[in-house]
This record gives structure tokens, sequence and C-alpha cells, in this order.
């Protein structure tokens, strides 16, 4: 996509007129269509307002003379005035959220055929004022340059995620949240209300919910933040959010049923849905310490996670049901999440009425069991007109095709796929790059990165349903932090979700989200985001040449950089980067930022190999694990080295020794050998215990040439990348077996075995 470079450059020239504010323009989410004209529109008090239809799109109308009494001083006049900005209901726009926008030197045509479209429209004029508008300070004319739109969505699921059980956010903090998703046409804000560490919402039939369920003693989330906060005061617990129980602080808080419902009106006005989700039959901690007889047997921790609701017990779906139907006679959005994830089954597999439930049904597992009791909620909500969302996990049981399963597991990369194929929607919300709480979180990454796998089935696309984002409180206890972790973020994820595959540009967006950030720094969002000097390597394996290419992308725009080929750190008499290169054979990348002459760190270290083995075939003495195929049978000796991120497609993962033969397609020269592994030991992922490679010139005497241990500790925390390297001592051979023994019987992973 190149229309905002060449946008640009019409601006630049539009900007050397005589007029007051010179046009510097940003559209985030970039539009499906956009061309620039000649000309000019400047907006004014004496800009008349024309409706087609008085009757049509009453509340938009409302929110755009709202929007310019706010920055003109004064609504629109309906008198014919210098221009005018018509507003027209059109049949041609079938998609809702669709519209059309004409801009000329004298008037403005907004055309859709929904109030959404409509409303989205007037979004995209505003973010082509001046950010300055957003400040409050009043102007009597405003440019905007001569466009001509033409827009709609990617996906209909384009959705942030608030999670405010485990720390508590204000009802006007809420309101400005869905200001700032409509903004960027974010269309849903899925609200998690309840979880072990909280319950949000009033309940009339259960009071004690919010009595007792809404409060808290300090946890041990809410000590890291207060230990947290004496470096950084954004991480202090809010003191509106804090009473006294007798002698102890308590921490929470609760929405009544009235002001969700006015929350709920208001997010409508502003064409945002409210998804709720009440959590179950896991984290339901704060519901079942009010009402024990919920669980099978003494409510507390499992091996992992709280102890859940018994799914055998009737008064539970009765508690269930109750709660439900009061959920529905609040929001109106067709879907309810019920959650479903991390179900700790611990006290139901000790539980004698459980057992004896599962064997008189003749149910195999618990996960049988798990999906009874998701089916058996979901048909209540069904029956009573709604559509059910639940977290992946779910489908380990036998749910049915009709619910939208949101999948989060990026360390199970096989999920959609097997979503898709059982029949059921799928909502893309991985937690990498997905989870904002995570500061990790890399823009590049929630713009660019690759959600689905190798192997999903085109032909299914049609089931993905959108994307979305959440954030996740344990550590976030503050409005200002989570507007830091949250912004500017979610505008790569709007821009993903409703722009076309081919109208994403990440240079583009860099550019564009300059002008956003003031825009957002007006509207007092804060932030702390600065573009990572971080350099983010890609390659090319070019087979018909028999070398690697390299391009370095980053979060900068037009950053310097230089490089070297062979390891030693760069300065500026390395090369310069101007593109695109290619070594051949063996190369040490190592690339830097520069700034005023001076690196920036951190340094880019990078090995890239075109090595004897590139493109040979690889057999498969025992199979890698399906959630992490890579590239499947190729990806041993693809060329392709793998990021920080397991799942990023590059490595390939054994949940069993790693055990493969390499032909090298006749006897080879062997001269060395190298794989390199990770270690993250936090999702279970170790480095193997031993790495042998044996060769052979028929494929069936293997004679061992090289036996590398592993001298990484396993209580060793944090990433760690290892090359298992060695010398093949010129062995004359075809084939290369090579051998990692999983000792310690969790993940291996491992991107590229380099034989040469």
């Amino acid at each position: 996509m190149k229309y905002f470079q060449k946008a640009l450059i019409a601006i630049c020239i539009l900007s050397a007129c005589s007029k007051p504010e010179p046009i510097d323009f940003s559209i985030v989410p970039y539009p499906s269509e956009l061309k620039v004209e000649q000309g000019q529109f400047e907006l004014s008090p004496n800009t008349q307002l024309l409706l087609q239809d008085e009757a049509a799109f009453t509340e938009e109308v409302a929110f755009f003379q709202s929007l310019m009494k706010q920055i003109l001083g004064s609504e629109l006049s309906t008198q014919k005035g210098e221009n005018s900005i018509e507003i027209r209901k059109s049949a041609e726009h079938s998609n809702p959220e669709s519209y059309s926008l004409e801009i000329s030197s004298d008037k403005i045509i907004l055309e859709a055929g929904h109030a959404q479209g409509i409303f989205y429209g007037m979004t995209t004029l505003r973010q082509l004022l001046p950010a300055t508008v957003e400040s409050g300070n009043l102007s009597d004319q405003l440019l905007l340059p001569a466009l001509s739109i033409q827009d709609s969505p990617k996906y209909k699921w384009r959705a942030m995620h608030l999670d405010v059980s485990r720390h508590f956010f204000s009802m006007d903090y809420l309101h400005r949240y869905v200001d700032l998703l409509s903004l960027y046409k974010l269309n849903k804000l899925h609200l998690h209300l309840t979880d072990d560490q909280g319950w949000r919402m009033e309940i009339k039939q259960y009071p004690e919910l919010t009595g007792q369920g809404a409060w808290r003693e300090f946890n041990k989330h809410d000590s890291i933040c207060i230990d947290r906060s004496k470096e950084d005061a954004r991480f202090a617990l809010d003191p509106k959010h804090i009473k006294m129980h007798g002698e102890t602080p308590v921490y929470g808080g609760y929405y009544t049923q009235d002001e969700l419902r006015e929350f709920v009106a208001y997010a409508q006005s502003k064409h945002v849905e409210i998804v709720p989700e009440i959590d179950m039959p896991g984290h339901m901690m704060a519901a079942i310490k009010v009402y024990p007889e919920l669980t099978c047997g003494t409510p507390g921790w499992g091996r992992v996670f709280s102890t859940p609701l018994c799914p055998v017990k009737e008064e539970v779906y009765t508690f269930v049901e109750n709660v439900l139907t009061e959920v529905m006679d609040v929001f109106p959005s067709p879907y309810i999440h019920i959650g479903a994830d991390e179900v700790d089954k611990g006290r139901w597999e000790e539980s004698a009425a459980c057992q004896q439930f599962m064997k008189a049904i003749g149910m195999k597992d618990l996960e049988e069991l798990q999906g009874y009791f998701v089916n058996r909620v979901s048909d209540f909500l069904i029956k009573n007109g709604k559509k059910v969302v639940v977290w992946d996990e779910a489908i380990s049981g036998d749910i049915d095709s009709s619910l939208t399963v949101m999948y989060w597991r990026a360390w199970v990369a096989s999920v959609p796929d097997r979503v898709v194929k059982k029949g059921n929607d799928v909502i893309l919300a991985p937690g990498d790059p997905f989870y904002f709480s995570n500061p990790k979180s890399k823009l590049f990454d929630i713009y660019n990165k690759q959600l689905l796998s190798s192997k999903f089935p085109t032909e299914l696309s049609n089931k993905i349903k959108g994307m979305q984002a959440c954030l996740w409180t344990e550590t976030i206890p503050s409005e200002e932090l989570a507007d830091a972790l949250i912004f500017p973020d979610a505008l790569a994820l709007a821009e993903r979700a409703w722009s076309s595959e081919e109208n994403q540009d990440w240079d583009s967006f860099k550019s564009r989200l300059q002008i956003q950030l003031k825009r957002l720094e007006n509207m007092g969002v804060k932030m702390d985001y600065a573009p990572s000097s971080e350099l983010l390597p890609f390659l090319n394996v070019d087979k018909e040449l028999q070398q690697i290419g390299i391009r370095f992308e980053s979060e900068m725009s037009e950053p310097m950089i230089y490089y070297t080929t062979d390891g030693t750190t760069p300065t500026v008499n390395s090369k310069l980067y101007e593109g695109e290169f290619f070594v051949k054979g063996s190369a040490n990348i190592a690339a830097a930022v520069f700034k005023d002459g001076e690196l920036v760190e951190p340094v880019l270290r990078k090995q890239v190999d075109y090595h004897k083995a590139i493109g040979k075939t690889v057999e498969y003495l025992k199979p890698w694990n399906t959630a992490y195929p890579a590239g499947d049978a190729g990806s041993l000796t693809d060329g392709y080295r793998g990021t920080n991120s397991n799942s990023d497609g590059y490595w390939q993962g054994f949940t069993n020794d790693l055990e493969v033969i390499v032909d090298m397609g006749e006897v080879t020269d062997l001269n060395s050998f190298s794989a390199t592994f990770m270690q993250n030991i936090g999702p279970g992922i170790f480095m193997p215990g031993v790495v042998e490679v044996a060769v052979s010139s028929d494929g069936d005497s293997f004679t061992k040439v090289l036996e590398i241990e592993n001298e990484v500790p396993i209580d060793q925390k944090d990433l760690i990348l290892k090359d298992f390297k060695g010398s093949l001592k010129g062995e004359e051979a075809r084939y290369v077996k090579v051998i990692a023994k999983n000792t310690n019987h969790a993940f291996i992973f491992v991107d590229e075995l380099v034989i040469n």
C-alpha cells in the first residue's frame, strides 16, 4: 500500500497555501480506498449541515454537532452557508459499517446505509481534523484535504477487553474507554466482570455476591503493586476502591445494574457493543466463598487453579441460570461469554458424585464432564436468544458447533485449525501478541505477527469472526497504567482488524501513528510509548543462488542502521543498511540503530547459514508435537531461524525425543554441525539433555561422531538460546542422524539443523 505516501505528497503541496491550519492528516485504521483530490475544504461555523432525511441518524447527527461545538464553539448551521456537509442515506451500502466520504472544496458528502457507517464516517472526518482540536481550544476555521474514501471493515468482531475483577475501574473510565475505542472503529468491549478476585455486577437475587464477593483483603498481586508503587506511582492501589472492614483494609467495588444499563446505552450511542463475561465453571472463587455449596468439596485451591463449580449439582444450574437471567436483562448484546478456561478438575476427580454421574452417562474422562457443563449452560442461553463465547480450552470437551471460540493459548498454535474444522467460529485473541497486559508486547508483532498456522484451511477463513486484544489487570491497579498499556497498541489492533491485508502497511502505519499519538495526548491519554530501537531480522532463503537475504524492521521511522557480517559490534564505519542484503555461506550478523553517530542499544545478533543441508529431505523417526509444526517436514532444513518466540512458526516443538535423519542426497564431506535450542521454563520449555550426531553411507548402519552435553541449568530463568555445535571431522556420508534427548519430559524446541 503506497496510497498514504502519495497522500502526504499531495497534502504538502496543499499546505503551502496561506491558510490558518496547515493540513497534516492521519487515518487509523486505513480506509479500503482513498484517493487524494485537488483542493481543500474550509470548516467553519458558517458551514451548513444538510440532512437528506431529518429522521435518519438522529443520534449520530447529535454527536457530530456536539463535536462541532467542542471544536468551533457552535454547532453547524442549517442555513445556507459558504460550503456544506451533507449526510445521506444510501441503499448501496449493504454492509452496516461501510460508508463513503467525498470531500471537495465546497462540499462534504457522507453517505451510508446504516447508523454505524455514518458514525464511522464521522470518526474519519474527526481524524482528518488537526490533533489540536482534541485539546478543547476553539478554532474559527479548519482545513480538511480533498479526498474520496470508500470504506468497510475486514472483520465484524474488532474488540478490546478489560478485566475489572482483578482490579476495579470506575464508570468514568469505562465511558472514556468506549470513546477511545469508537474513535478507532473498534466495535466491542469484552467486559470481564467476575473472577476469583472479585464479583463486579450486582445480582439482585444474590445480593451477597457483591455484598461480600466484591471485596477482598489484599492479595499477592496487590502486594506486588504496592511494592512497585514505591518506584512508579501508577502501581498504587486507587484509594477510591479501598475501604475498612473492621480494622482490615479491603479492596473492591461493583457496578449496580442501573449503572451498567446506562453504560451499555452510552456505548451503543458510540456503536460499541458491551459483551459481558461471567467466567465459569472455574475462576468462580468470589462466588464460591459466599456460597460454598456450589462446589463439589471444600472451597479453596486445587493443583493450579481455584476449585470450580460442581457440574453434577442441580442447585449449581439454578444459580447459574438465575445469574445469567439478570445478566441478559442488563446486556442486550447477542453474545454472552461464559469463560470455561483454566478449570482445575481435581475436585471433580475426587468427587464420588461426579464419578457416579460420569459412569451413569457413559463419560470417558473429565473433559467430557466439562463439555457437559458448557453445553448445558449454553443451551439455556441459546434458548433465550443468545450466542455463546468460550475460551479455547472448552474445545477439549465435545461442545456444540454453535459456540464461538476465543483463541488465546498462542502456544497451542493448532487451536484455530481444530476449531473451524469442528464447525465453530473463532475469534483470534492469542496472548502473544494480543495480551497488552504484557509490557513486552511489541507493536510490530501486534501489527504483523502471523496468527494462523501454515496448515489453516483457507477455505474456512469465513469462520474467523475477528480479532481481540485483552488487558488482564492482576498488576494493573490504576487507570493511568491501563492507558499506558492499551495505547498505542490498540491502534495497531484496530488497523489489523479493519483494513484489508493489501491496505496494511507497516511503514505507513508508523508514520500515521505519530499524528495519532498527538491526538491521544490532547485527549488526556497518559502514554509512555517511545518507539523501540530493537531491530527485528527477517530472512529470505534463495535456493537458486544459494544465498540468504536479510532485512531489518523497527518501530522507528526511517532509522539509521549500520551492520557487520562477522559478528563485530557495528560502528558508523560499518556497512550502512539500505535495504535487504544477501550473504552466502555463514554469517554472524550484528546490527544496531545509530542516532547522532552513537550506537543505540540493543545490538541485534543473528546467525545465518546457507548450509549444505538446506532443502534436503528429513525423515522423522519420532513425531513433532502437532501444536508446533513450524513448516512441517521441511522446517529443520529450510534455512530459516526462529525469533525469541517459540510460536513464531519457525521453531519446531517436540514432547518426545527429537530423532531425525537428514538425507544429503549423495555422499558428502561433513565438517560441522550446529542446532539452536530454546529454554523458557515458564511455559515448560527446556534444553535437551544431550544432542548426538551419527552418520551413515547406506542409511542403515550409523556411526556416532558427535555428542554435545547440555550445560544450561534446568532452573535458569528467562529466555535462553543455545547452540549445540561441534566438528563432524570431515566424515564422508550421505545420511546424518540427529538425536536430542528430552530428559526433562517437557517441550524441546529447535529451529534449524545446520550441516556443513
